[in-house]
């Protein structure tokens, strides 16, 4: 075979999954944000392991601790499969059942108490996270800030498309292990002292 040919091929190889990512990157331009978002969410979660207690035992819990466009959009993954685990959604927090039975005056719980039996916990913006991170928790934001202060995933906004940060000292302490092939994509990893 001629070394044209080979190079041929080997150019082939590797073209035909760029184009399927370049062809799925510009379809994705035209999502709302939010929605963006949740697949790249989505794909993340595919590099994420939960600790040995926690992973044997489906389903995943999905817990939305606060409202916005990305919780909405979250909303669509209640029975999803992730890994072989089935998604179950808990709404908790703002506006939600869970918040009904307090009084007046009374203040909200925290979010590592609303937390408890969560998988995947989606924060707000003023969200103030337990230090050490409960174990087995994935702490999930996308806004300015959150992983300075625990958010162990962080989506934003940047120039036009979506990029996410991780805290990765955190989500050791939790026990999660996040896949390097993730953290080289990442647009910033922050770990013990960055």
């Amino acid at each position: 075979m001629s070394a044209c040919l080979l190079r041929f091929r080997r150019l082939h190889r590797l073209a035909l999954p760029l184009l399927a990512v370049l062809a799925a990157a510009a379809w994705a331009q035209g999502l709302p944000e939010a929605e963006l978002k949740a697949q790249i969410l989505w794909r993340a979660l595919q590099f994420v392991e939960w600790p040995a207690e926690t992973a044997p035992a489906p389903p995943l819990q999905l817990c939305l601790l606060a409202p916005g466009p990305l919780a909405e959009a979250l909303r669509g993954w209640d029975q999803r499969v992730l890994n072989s685990r089935r998604i179950e959604l808990r709404r908790i927090g703002v506006g939600t059942a869970a918040g009904a039975g307090v009084a007046p005056g009374t203040p909200a719980p925290a979010p590592g108490a609303l937390a408890a039996g969560c998988h995947i916990a989606y924060v707000g913006a003023d969200a103030v996270l337990p230090a050490p991170p409960p174990r087995g928790v994935l702490w999930v934001g996308d806004s300015h800030g959150l992983t300075e202060r625990g958010v162990m995933l962080n989506l934003q906004p940047q120039q036009g498309r979506i990029v996410f940060d991780v805290e990765l000292q955190a989500a050791r302490r939790a026990g999660l292990d996040i896949n390097a092939r993730l953290l080289r994509l990442a647009r910033y990893v922050r770990q013990e002292g960055s």
